[in-house]
Parts: C-alpha cells; sequence; structure tokens
C-alpha cells in the first residue's frame, strides 16, 4: 500500500491523521477513519480485567503504538468534508486507495496496514530530530522546562483552544509591556511564538504579536482587534471580518 499524503508532509508526519479509502465498486463512495499515535506509550493490560487478558494477549503484547479509530473506516459524505475537517483540526490527511468496501474484514486490514505504514513514517521522523542538549543547571532559565509540556498541550488543544489561550497570553503581554516588566514580557513572546506553530497563517498572530508589544494605547487598541478577528473568522463571520480588518488598517495609518 502506498499512502499519499494530501494535507502535511509524508517526512514530518504529525502523529494524528485523518485517513481515507474509496470503494472500489463505487468511487465516489468515501470510508474513513481516524490514526493517533500516542505521544505517551500505553499499556493496555492494566485496562483489561484478568478474565479477558487471554483474548487480547497479542495486543498488549508491546502496547498501543498506533491505533484507528473506528477499527473499520466508516463511510463518510465527501473527501471534502475530510480537508475541511483536517483543516480546522490540523490533521494529516492520507488516501490509502481503493478496497472492497463490501468487506468488513478487508477495510479492516486496509486500515491497519496503513496504520503501520503511517506509524513508520512518524517514528522515521522522531528518530531523525536531533536530541536535546543536557541543561545546565546553573544557567537554565525559569520555565524552560515546560517547555515540551507547553508544545504537548497547544498540540492536544483545539482550534479554539487555542485561540482562548492565545487570547490569556496576549493580554499577559500588555501587562507586561504596560508594566515595563522584560521578563515576564520575553516569557509571553516567547509562548505565543510557540502557540502561533499550532494556529494557520490567517490569524495573523505575527501581527498580533507585534501590535501587542507596543507601548501606546494603539497598541492595547490594535491587539484587541486582531484577537477578535481571530474569534470572528473562527466562526466564519466574515462581514465582520472585513469590518474588523478596515478599521484595524485605519488605526495603523494614523
Amino acid at each position: 500500500m502506498l499512502l499519499t499524503f494530501e494535507r502535511g508532509n509524508a517526512t514530518r508526519p504529525k502523529g494524528h491523521a485523518l485517513l481515507y479509502f474509496r470503494a472500489w465498486s463505487d468511487p465516489s463512495a468515501i470510508f474513513a477513519t481516524y490514526l493517533i499515535v500516542p505521544p505517551i506509550a500505553v499499556e493496555i493490560s492494566k485496562y483489561i480485567p484478568p478474565m479477558f487478558a487471554g483474548q487480547f494477549q497479542q495486543a498488549m503484547a508491546g502496547g498501543i503504538s498506533i491505533f484507528p479509530y473506528p477499527p473499520i473506516p466508516e463511510r463518510v459524505e465527501s473527501q471534502a468534508f475530510l480537508q475541511r475537517l483536517a483543516q480546522a483540526r490540523d490533521d494529516d490527511l492520507l488516501f490509502g486507495g481503493s478496497v472492497d468496501a463490501s468487506s468488513p474484514e478487508r477495510l479492516l486490514q486496509a486500515a491497519a496496514e496503513a496504520s503501520q505504514q503511517y506509524f513508520e513514517g512518524y517514528s522515521t521522523h522522531l528518530g531523525s530530530l536531533p536530541a536535546e542538549p543536557e541543561p545546565n543547571p546553573e544557567g537554565l532559565e525559569e520555565g524552560a522546562g515546560a517547555v515540551d509540556v507547553n508544545e504537548l498541550l497547544f498540540g492536544l488543544m483545539s482550534e479554539r483552544d487555542r485561540l482562548a489561550e492565545l487570547a490569556k497570553l496576549a493580554g499577559q503581554l500588555r501587562y507586561a509591556v504596560e508594566g515595563r516588566d522584560p521578563h515576564l514580557t520575553r516569557d509571553s513572546v516567547r509562548e505565543m511564538e510557540r502557540l502561533s506553530r499550532f494556529l494557520p497563517e490567517k490569524f495573523k498572530v505575527a501581527e498580533l504579536l507585534e501590535a501587542a508589544q507596543r507601548p501606546s494605547s494603539d497598541g492595547n487598541r490594535l491587539t484587541q482587534l486582531y484577537l477578535e478577528r481571530a474569534f470572528k473568522l473562527a466562526d466564519e463571520e466574515y462581514e465582520r471580518v472585513r469590518e474588523l480588518e478596515e478599521e484595524i488598517h485605519k488605526l495603523q495609518g494614523r
């Protein structure tokens, strides 16, 4: 099986993906499942009652490395629906080819094969990442030990939750700028830059970050406008988005 990445990068799998197949008999029929690589190893033997352990012995042997949910792909309305969903959730979108959709066993097998192939690509990507150097306790910056945890949390958030976190950080940054607190300013900027990697460019996080660092009253107003624009864009209230953009341009043109 050859997986096609319709969204995402085959050399840098995200670890979460929508996978779909087309039916041999009807190419317009789309069957999909969701692939998840748990960021933390799972030993399911701890969660299976002893009386059922024998039935899951093979699955428990090495713990869960990846699993498709549902295990047998379900029919969905269209490929376009999956594309919108992948965009909204920032998932990889994979095409696994055509299968005999009338056979649950073949759907199950196709999903399992695609899952394993995706996991191998994900593992290869992780293995190619440079190892983090040992931190120097004397020179360790405050908060540096929480970097990986924060990035993991950002990756698990929904887009709406990420925007809410962005608004909180922007408020924190404005407080630091107005209070002339360089330490809090630096930490807030660093967190917003880290969070921006999990948000599409359409939300203009870079422009928001620049506005939030302005010490003037215009900076406060621009921050509010960019945040409201982001939430309205997420809600697809495009008329209000245009109004906010006009107000932003007027304020920047002063």
